[in-house]
Parts: C-alpha cells; structure tokens; sequence
C-alpha cells in the first residue's frame, strides 16, 4: 500500500482528527519538548506519525529515512516482536519488545545485542502501528512478523 493510499484509507481505521503528522510542522525544537508533545498527544488517545532518529534499530528502521506511526499502548498490543516507545532512564527509547515477565518488559533494539532495558509496564507509551519506509509504502506492524534475535 503506498503512503498516499493509506493516508486516504487512515480515517476508515482512525478519525482524521485523531491522526496528527509533527513532522509536517517543519519546526526545530529540543527532544526532550518533541517527546512531551509525542507523549501528550498518545495519552489523549491519537495516533502521530514521527521520523526515527538513531541507529539503534538498525536495519529494521533507518535513521532519518523511516517514519513510524505510534498508537497509544494498551497492555492487549503486548506481544513479543513488537516496537514501542517507552521511558527508560529518563530518555525516550523506541526499541523491540522481547520479554513479558509479569510487570517487568525487557526491550531491546536490534542494533543493539547486548544492551536490554528492563522496563515496567508503566513506562510504555506506545506502540509502532505503521513503518513508513523510503519508498513510501505502509507497512502494518500488526500483520508483519519482525524476527526476534
């Protein structure tokens, strides 16, 4: 599905007014002020398409080159594999999910196979519902099963 398709198709799925782009507001502010306002639009239920930054998902998600659309998290979108944003020492992380043990996660990201952040389940704000990679085609992260490491 190319991005132009979806974006068509998204109302059907999520209300126009719940879906916001930041990245089409072309404006440069500090990361810590971005994430509060990623955070804040999550908590009130609507979905934000942002740009990934880093290299710590790499090659799943390319730096500065893929998008992804984070929906707020429930604990029924819990299932291994899946890519969420969560807090962890105090910074934003959008890494993958690979345990469930009770309250604690374990989270990794790809490019990283010896660093796991254990997080509680207080900590996730979001999950990734949609990549947008380069050749701007959508890829559902529901139906799309990522290899765990």
């Amino acid at each position: 599905m190319t991005l132009r398709a979806a974006r068509t198709a998204m109302p059907r799925k999520l209300p126009l007014k719940q879906y916001i782009d930041l990245m089409s507001l072309k404006k440069i502010i500090p990361n810590k002020q971005f994430f509060t306002i990623v955070a804040d639009t999550i908590r009130s239920g609507r979905s934000i398409e942002i740009k990934v930054k880093g290299d710590s998902m790499y090659p799943t998600l390319i730096s500065g080159r893929h998008k992804v659309v984070l929906s707020p998290y429930r604990e029924e979108y819990l299932r291994l594999g899946i890519i969420a944003l969560f807090i962890y020492d105090g910074r934003y992380v959008l890494h993958r999910l690979l345990a469930n043990e009770g309250d604690t996660l374990t989270c990794q990201g790809d490019n990283l196979p010896y660093n796991k952040e254990p997080v509680s389940k207080d900590d996730m704000i979001a999950v990734v519902k949609y990549i947008i990679n380069p050749p701007r085609k959508l890829i559902e992260c529901k139906r799309h099963q990522f290899p765990l490491k």
